[in-house]
């Protein structure tokens, strides 16, 4: 039964009350008409708790934008939206059209640094920082948002393509689901090897938390078991994982790869959290996926001026690039047909007792 205006209401009598449900939630596709975001296709979702984003077709199907009760969740880049046929592939030119946004797709054969390695048929093959999936546009896409008994859902689906004429053919089926109601997100993915090489495979969500929700007062929960430094500056800050500053331009940036624990059912947890905006009442954010799924939380802490996030990035590997995941002796692989599914819940706490429950019944107090 949804929740809404702080009431629990069944369906048969919330219809008494609208013509059309897109009155209280839905689903409103548009069209981006100005500058490098021209005709990027934008679907923006409203569940009628006050989480309102927008999924971008023609970007992978990722997340661009969210709020809540107006807050905003995630950090924006001075880019903007770009359309994806600007994309460039060379070294590290993903950055001139990364918008930030609450989630970004990195792969499907590359994550993080750009490296020379050989491809799929190709001897020697260029593999661009962060990987293509993010700037390609998605087809085969349907969105509905319908009645299932007493829960209405607002759901959308499509296909990522990753292939070359000789080398992978790597398809990303996605959908982003929630309903009536909600305050979270579910993302369900699913890659299939449809070449008949045994090609690598490498996965990340980039999820990107700016302000207000990010300041000196934040507050990460998370339980770790390890915590390695990318490189000698981090290290410097190996003890400062749990802290935040105000906007600072002599701030370095901090990259930390953790081994997270997980729960009895396999579940990892992370809460970030700000107990003193929206009205002093608090607001969280939750992330919640599957050890098996990700098993690399690589962290991104970048708080300058004007380039003010933490990045969480939960994936199937570091943000070093493939070259670096081999010496690792961790390169995940997929066989000719083979396919593996990933999924995320990204959830809003809307106050401080649901910040404070939602860390207790997940062991995550300190």
């Amino acid at each position: 039964m949804p929740r809404l205006f702080g009431n629990n209401i069944d369906k048969n009598k919330l219809i008494e009350f609208v013509g059309d449900i897109s009155q209280i939630c839905g689903i409103e596709p548009f069209i981006y008409n100005d500058g490098m975001a021209k005709s990027v296709r934008g679907l923006e979702f409203r569940t009628g708790s006050g989480l309102r984003f927008i999924v971008l077709p023609d970007r992978g199907l990722d997340i661009f934008y969210a709020e809540f009760m107006s807050i905003p969740l995630n950090w924006r880049s001075g880019t903007g939206l770009v359309s994806p046929y600007f994309y460039s592939s060379k070294g590290w030119e993903w950055l001139r059209s990364f918008y930030g946004g609450l989630l970004v797709t990195c792969g499907l054969s590359n994550v993080g640094s750009p490296c020379v390695d050989r491809g799929a048929y190709l001897e020697e093959e260029e593999f661009g920082g962060h990987g293509r999936i993010s700037n390609t546009p998605a087809k085969n896409v349907c969105y509905k948002s319908y009645w299932n008994e007493d829960d209405y859902i607002l759901k959308v689906e499509g296909d990522i393509i990753e292939a070359s004429g000789q080398g992978e053919n790597l398809r990303l089926s996605r959908t982003i689901e929630t309903k009536m109601g909600d305050a979270r997100i579910i993302i369900s993915d699913r890659v299939e090897n449809r070449s008949f090489y045994s090609v690598p495979h490498m996965f990340l969500y980039h999820i990107n938390i700016g302000y207000p929700l990010l300041d000196n007062k934040s507050e990460l929960f998370m339980s770790y078991i390890t915590a390695e430094p990318l490189d000698d500056t981090t290290k410097n800050y190996i003890d400062k994982i749990n802290s935040f500053t105000l906007p600072d331009e002599k701030y370095p940036e901090l990259v930390y790869i953790i081994d997270l624990a997980k729960d009895e059912s396999g579940f990892c947890n992370i809460v970030f959290a700000n107990r003193y905006i929206n009205n002093q009442s608090g607001l969280g954010i939750y992330l919640r996926f599957l050890k098996e799924d990700f098993p690399y939380l690589n962290l991104w802490k970048r708080l300058n001026k004007g380039e003010y996030v933490i990045g969480f990035e939960p994936g199937n590997c570091t943000v070093e690039g493939r070259n670096k995941q081999k010496e690792r002796g961790d390169l995940k692989c997929l066989k000719p047909q083979e396919s593996v599914n990933y999924k995320m819940q990204i959830g809003v706490l809307k106050s401080q007792r649901e910040i404070d429950e939602y860390l207790q019944n997940n062991n995550l107090l300190k």
